[in-house]
């Protein structure tokens, strides 16, 4: 990244002391009073810059910090806004179908968290309304979100349609496609779409899958829905929200090929349509699962309790292998951002809900939550039931919107840190 910044704490020393140049040091007390500053050699603290604690930073920054250091609190008078008006069908829904409010607990404990920042408070990730979302998006200009990937997309996708109360006529059967396509309507906005494709791996094999007939993958037991040529030729400006990942295994070498061939395939879209430069990107980071996901019934107070627990392997999806694949992106993403004389393509940003799900292991399909009717075979942990922890993907999604109109408005530079 071409900016460290370091929260208050002995976490950064290392990677500060590693760097030349832009690393930015902050801490809750004066530096030269009981901080890891002290016994810092003077060469290397002429390289660092030490704002003054709590930072100020330009608007629209935000959407760099937030949501990488916080935590879970329990909030019952939130919780009344983190429910659905009408529950989704199938087993994304089991879990909120079967629930039975008590004067105790009105509502499924894993809708009962809110996102506090700890260390950032003035990037907080707010409860989404409708209104907020179709203000950003008129303000953007964006008459369509296209969301493209695999379930985890989906769940996402669903997720956010259920807070707009549009999740009708949503099938989750594996015997029908699972594209869909949702109009928002906005009072005193303009409408706009919101499209899912499902695409496992980002690939285009020039086929085209059905129900029970994958089209993709070593095995060619993936779904890869072809989706960049509905991206190419829609007529508006949109937001395309892509993410890949999870069906790599530890195929490091076709996971950067593949990545890197996505980017260049946005940019050669964009080169043969001009309207496709003026889009709005995201990559969402991939988010592994919780080992024994049944036997938890609330969230990790800190990312210590999560660390003991990351699996690996085959068994696991190659879960481990998720954050390195996350930051191999992170750099393209970067390089690819700076390159701006010689791309065709907008800038991508980062939708980056890593951190905050990982502290998640409650509310999966397989949760202690989920009842005995939605029982799953084989287990499943990584995919989460709705509404949950996924919803506040979107929540934060429409916060970095947000930020990102304000650079574009402002002609800032957009850097995907982490």
């Amino acid at each position: 990244a071409d900016h460290l910044v370091c929260p208050p704490g002995v976490g950064c020393l290392l990677p500060a002391i590693a760097r030349d140049a832009y690393t930015y040091i902050y801490e809750t007390t004066s530096p030269t009073v009981g901080t890891w500053l002290t016994c810092t050699p003077q060469d290397y603290l002429s390289r660092l810059t030490i704002p003054s604690f709590p930072p100020e930073f330009v608007q629209g920054d935000c959407r760099h910090l937030r949501a990488r250091l916080g935590e879970w609190s329990s909030d019952l008078e939130l919780a009344s806004s983190l429910q659905y008006r009408t529950a989704v069908d199938g087993y994304l829904g089991c879990a909120d179908t079967n629930f039975s409010p008590t004067a105790e607990d009105p509502y499924r404990l894993p809708t009962t968290y809110g996102w506090d920042e700890t260390i950032w408070s003035q990037c907080p990730v707010d409860v989404m309304t409708k209104l907020e979302l179709c203000t950003q998006m008129d303000r953007l200009g964006l008459k369509r979100m296209l969301f493209v990937g695999d379930h985890t997309t989906l769940t996402q996708a669903i997720s956010l349609v259920s807070i707009l109360d549009r999740n009708e006529d949503i099938s989750l059967d594996p015997s029908v496609v699972p594209n869909f396509s949702k109009t928002v309507f906005c009072q005193d906005h303009p409408n706009f779409d919101i499209t899912y494709i499902r695409n496992d791996r980002l690939e285009e094999p020039g086929t085209t899958p059905s129900p029970g007939e994958p089209n993709c993958g070593p095995s060619n037991d993936h779904y890869c829905y072809p989706w960049s040529s509905d991206y190419s030729s829609y007529a508006d400006k949109q937001l395309l929200i892509v993410n890949t990942g999870y069906h790599w295994g530890d195929d490091w070498e076709g996971y950067i090929t593949n990545f890197q061939n996505v980017v260049g395939r946005i940019d050669e879209i964009a080169a043969a349509n001009a309207a496709r430069a003026n889009d709005v990107l995201m990559f969402r980071t991939s988010v592994p699962g919780h080992k024994e996901c049944e036997l938890h019934n609330g969230v990790y107070a800190h990312y210590g309790e999560y660390c003991p627990r990351i699996v690996n392997g085959a068994f696991w999806h190659w879960w481990g292998e998720l954050p390195p694949y996350n930051d191999y992106a992170i750099r393209i993403i970067n390089e690819w951002n700076l390159l701006n004389t010689v791309k065709s393509g907008a800038n991508i940003e980062l939708l980056d809900p890593w951190y905050m799900t990982v502290l998640r292991p409650d509310g999966h399909l397989s949760g202690s939550d989920a009842g005995p009717n939605c029982g799953m075979d084989p287990q499943e942990c990584m995919l989460y039931s709705l509404p949950g922890p996924v919803d506040w993907w979107n929540h934060l999604l429409v916060m970095q919107l947000k930020d990102v109109g304000t650079h574009l408005v402002n002609s800032s530079p957009m850097q995907a840190w982490r």
